[in-house]
């Protein structure tokens, strides 16, 4: 049994990407680009991957592709701590990332979505601390959107016209949205009492208005009897339009199995992705690769000299 506001609700978000000129794609990420290196609010530099998921993540709107960058890194530059401050050897992100799983899984469904998965692996409620949850999450996010969603073979990359597939990423890499599945097996109302709303807002606002990839869809697994109560006092915190986007999963995985292909899902919820502790440890080794990327104030931080126009925000 699916619990939830709109049990149709991965149906009703998918909406259909612009189809996009590869010449016309080409021609606004030079705009883009000469724009982003001569904003005064914006930082020093951007992967280009990267402007091309912002691009894409507004259906290819140049307009609409500058105010979510601009957002972005305001909220970034407003939460230093959350965005900026990190990196995985920090005493208390170190710990963050053995008491907690956040994996990004491999490939993408046939709606062309990245599935991420979350869970406590201490169901200690003193482990949880939402600033390193928080601060996690958003790495692991920043380090995957340097990167393809989609792994092409030597054959596919052919048929594209280019060998070298780090030479020249194509729009249809990217995946088109986000689905989280959060297992809260484990959880007692005392976790509750670790979450900072302060985080949790900043948290969803983010996510909710200038992460560049579509959310379209939470899942909740492993759900506790007092589900309702602990939504109750979620819920005032979570703007509507997310809320409608959870799915509570109150009677096993079937209805899970559902909506999300279960061969993309790790060993432990009866898929074939490998274990959990293989598809974390891959995605630690990406960390710390890309560690350099993730604590260079260059590419995430906006001068102190630039008077920000949304120092509102």
């Amino acid at each position: 049994m699916t619990k939830n506001n709109n049990n149709k609700m991965m149906t009703a978000t998918t909406t259909t990407t612009t189809t996009a000129n590869a010449q016309d794609v080409e021609a606004k990420l030079r705009e883009l680009q000469n724009w982003f290196e001569n904003e005064p609010n914006l930082p020093e530099k951007i992967e280009p991957i990267s402007l091309l998921r912002f691009l894409k993540c507004v259906e290819y709107d140049t307009d609409k592709t500058k105010a979510l960058i601009q957002l972005n890194y305001s909220l970034r530059n407003k939460n230093p701590n959350i965005f900026i401050d990190r990196n995985m050897d920090h005493e208390m992100t170190a710990k963050g990332l053995r008491v907690s799983d956040l994996i990004i899984l491999p490939g993408v469904t046939p709606d062309r979505h990245k599935l991420l998965l979350f869970r406590l692996a201490d169901l200690d409620p003193r482990t949880r601390n939402s600033v390193e949850e928080s601060k996690i999450f958003f790495m692991m996010a920043d380090a995957r959107f340097t990167e393809p969603d989609i792994e092409r073979s030597p054959d596919e990359l052919s048929a594209h016209g280019a060998e070298n597939h780090s030479a020249h990423i194509f729009d249809d890499d990217i995946a088109d949205g986000d689905v989280q599945i959060v297992d809260i097996s484990g959880y007692t109302m005392r976790h509750l009492a670790y979450v900072s709303i302060f985080v949790l807002r900043v948290y969803m606002k983010f996510l909710h208005e200038a992460y560049p990839s579509r959310l379209r869809a939470i899942h909740v697994i492993n759900c506790p009897s007092f589900l309702d109560r602990m939504m109750a006092m979620m819920k005032p915190f979570i703007r509507e339009e997310v809320y409608q986007m959870i799915n509570y999963h109150t009677e096993g995985m079937d209805s899970l199995y559902e909506l999300i292909p279960r061969d993309m899902l790790p060993m432990e919820y009866g898929g074939k992705a490998g274990t959990v502790d293989e598809i974390k440890q891959r995605w630690l080794r990406i960390l710390k690769e890309k560690t350099a990327y993730l604590s260079d104030e260059k590419y995430w931080k906006v001068t102190s000299e630039s008077k920000s126009r949304w120092s509102w925000f």
